[in-house]
């Protein structure tokens, strides 16, 4: 057996436009910590490390180094520069599930909810390309 694999967390950014968010910095903190213990901190950049996807005034920013992302388990800080804004994602809860060798499916735990900035959020449903979590300008 063997623990199946967290989604990500993709901040999805509502009204923003595209250099408001070209580079963001994801900090991420131990869990229930108020953020006091940093574990790591990254960068996403447009065209380096984050996969944008846009449609009409909203934009998802995928990690696509198969390292980073947002997924469960920690406290994150979501920094944009351009808009010198601070977001917070914390309390995770998601499910943990296990998978059997040589079954051929890959399984993906799901997400439940979240808090962005304090604010329970409730998610309905996640694919292995992750769980959007809104952001509006």
């Amino acid at each position: 057996e063997f623990d199946c694999d967290d989604p990500q967390l993709v901040p999805t950014f509502i009204g923003f436009t595209p250099s408001d968010i070209d580079t963001l910095i994801v900090r991420k903190y131990r869990a229930n910590d108020n953020f006091q213990t940093l574990v790591d901190s990254f960068r996403i950049v447009y065209g380096y490390n984050g996969l944008y996807q846009s449609s009409n005034d909203t934009t998802s920013v995928y990690v696509n180094d198969g390292k980073n992302g947002i997924k469960t388990g920690f406290d994150w800080i979501l920094f944009i520069p351009a808009k010198n804004r601070v977001v917070t994602i914390t309390d995770i809860v998601s499910e943990k599930k296990t998978g059997s060798c040589g079954s051929g499916i890959f399984c993906m735990n799901d997400v439940f909810s979240a808090k962005r900035d304090n604010l329970p959020i409730q998610f309905s449903n996640t694919d292995r390309f992750g769980t959007s979590v809104f952001i509006r300008n």
